[in-house]
């Protein structure tokens, strides 16, 4: 069993709320503890990026530092914080492409710097970064991270993503961020101050079933994945799925206002859907 210096911390930081849970009680132990650090890892920086009040040019400071870390142990040096030594460990015991931590990086550097996205294409290779590198380091935790399975986990996990674009339009617009992109804005005559307003008009509603319909075919895309795994993994990837496809059923509601009661998940859904995937097995 390997030994993690961050784990107590790690475990706070998973109690932060997300809507598709990484390091649940379906895995083995070990594997469990392991993504429980990559999700502090994710979790720290992206907090970095997106709160509290600090300026531009700190937060970027502050990222800059995982950078610094991240780069010695590219070298073999770990003159590093506790964290990336438990990174460290983790890259060489489960073989884990050290440019997966990159991305994280520089999404989070993004987050920062841009504010406004051109086109669909634009947001999908920001959830590249942002997000598909979970879902591949929890293949490679499973020795399942073939280039097929990959293909499928990254179209799932663009999924989560615009997902959660789809919750925080209100959130985020408060920040100075609009990950809608411009061309959908215009093609459907949006308006940033209906956001600021709370006004999820007509032209809002419509924008949404687009928006829905593009987070279906990413699912779509993704389900082979399902075949092409086992055991606790694959009842996971079932979970995530149902999951994602019932907030998605939510949010196609006529009375689901994105701006002021974006769907989230309670503990009682996921157990519902823990239930209904053991029993569909």
């Amino acid at each position: 069993m390997m030994h993690y210096i961050t784990l107590e911390a790690g475990k706070e930081s998973k109690k932060h709320y997300e809507n598709f849970p990484v390091a649940t009680f379906l895995y083995p132990k070990e594997i469990r503890e392991t993504a429980i650090i990559l999700y502090q890892f994710a979790r720290t920086i992206d907090d970095i990026a997106d709160e509290g009040n600090l300026s531009d040019s700190e937060r970027l400071k502050k990222i800059a530092i995982y950078q610094d870390n991240l780069n010695l142990i590219k070298k073999n040096n770990l003159n590093v914080t506790p964290l990336f030594k438990d990174i460290y460990k983790i890259i060489n015991r489960y073989s884990i492409q050290i440019k997966l931590f990159q991305k994280f990086i520089d999404a989070f550097k993004q987050d920062v710097s841009k504010t406004r996205y051109k086109n669909y294409n634009e947001i999908i290779d920001y959830t590249n970064k942002a997000a598909a590198p979970a879902g591949e380091m929890i293949l490679a935790l499973f020795n399942k991270n073939s280039r097929k399975n990959i293909i499928y986990s990254n179209s799932i996990c663009h999924a989560f993503a615009l997902i959660g674009i789809s919750q925080d339009i209100h959130e985020d617009i408060l920040k100075g961020r609009l990950y809608i992109p411009l061309s959908f804005m215009k093609k459907f005559n949006l308006r940033i101050a209906d956001i600021h307003d709370k006004k999820f008009t007509t032209n809002w509603k419509k924008f949404k079933q687009s928006w829905l319909s593009l987070i279906e075919l990413n699912i779509l895309k993704g389900l082979p994945l399902i075949g092409s795994t086992e055991g606790r993994l694959n009842l996971q990837v079932k979970i995530m799925i149902s999951a994602a496809n019932l907030l998605i059923k939510r949010m196609k509601n006529a009375d689901c206002d994105l701006f002021v009661n974006p769907p989230k998940l309670s503990k009682f859904d996921w157990l519902l859907l823990f239930c209904r995937c053991i029993l569909l097995k």
